[in-house]
């Protein structure tokens, strides 16, 4: 059974006269406004002017297409709130999954859905004033967006070990040296048979670890050593 014969088959035909009812001379400049909002609120040029990165391309080619898309659905629906359900039920048959890191970009996929909306019912002058009330918006939140440290998210894993007479009093002395320069212990293992303990830390910044332990001089640790621990598990030596 085709979809023409089916139970959206009356949807179609309705969608078809509609589009059918359209002149290209009413829907070219929504369709050119909607492109031009999405384009203009999803690639923030102004970002360039602060010196700060602009969105990824795959996103704001998302966002323009979803303006654009828009339009084009708010057109073909008109007031009839039939065709409304109708298409709703059609995009249940549709899978869009996107990984949002940002929380805002979800923000402004619904802003330029909205104004893409305002564009294809052809109100050019709500949407024109709700871009540059959206752009101002962003232009703001750009302008408060705190910097990233350029040591931001350099965290480093690693495995400290060393062996000592006394694992108790090695691993206190440890524990509180790293304290002091802020170096997380993930987790802690003393295998007391070859009196060796085994750390696994997280040091803040690179360096770190290696200024805790210059406070552990004149300590019972023997054979002070540490390996970086990569994101898959991997161990490279270090000291």
């Amino acid at each position: 059974m085709t979809p023409m014969e089916g139970p959206f088959a009356t949807m179609f035909q309705d969608v078809e006269r509609e589009l059918q009812s359209l002149s290209m001379a009413s829907m070219l400049p929504r369709l050119v406004a909607a492109a031009l909002i999405g384009a203009l609120l999803s690639s923030r040029p102004w970002r360039l002017v602060m010196g700060k990165p602009l969105p990824k391309s795959d996103m704001v080619q998302a966002q323009i297409l979803l303006c654009a898309a828009a339009a084009v659905i708010t057109a073909v629906i008109g007031d009839s709130v039939a065709k409304a359900f109708g298409l709703v039920g059609l995009g249940g048959f549709v899978r869009f999954r996107s990984g949002l890191k940002d929380p805002r970009d979800a923000a402004i996929l619904f802003l330029v859905i909205g104004l893409g909306m305002a564009c294809g019912h052809g109100n050019l002058v709500l949407a024109s004033v709700g871009t540059a009330f959206v752009m101002v918006l962003l232009l703001v939140l750009d302008l408060f967006e705190k910097k990233e440290s350029p040591t931001a998210g350099a965290k480093q894993r690693l495995v400290l070990s060393a062996q000592s007479d006394d694992l108790v009093r090695a691993e206190a002395t440890l524990r509180k040296a790293l304290g002091e320069r802020n170096v997380m212990v993930k987790s802690c293992a003393l295998d007391f048979s070859s009196r060796r303990l085994e750390l696994e830390v997280e040091e803040p910044e690179p360096g770190t670890l290696a200024a805790a332990l210059g406070k552990t001089e004149g300590s019972s640790l023997r054979g002070l050593r540490w390996t970086a621990v990569s994101a898959k598990g991997a161990r490279e030596e270090m000291a």
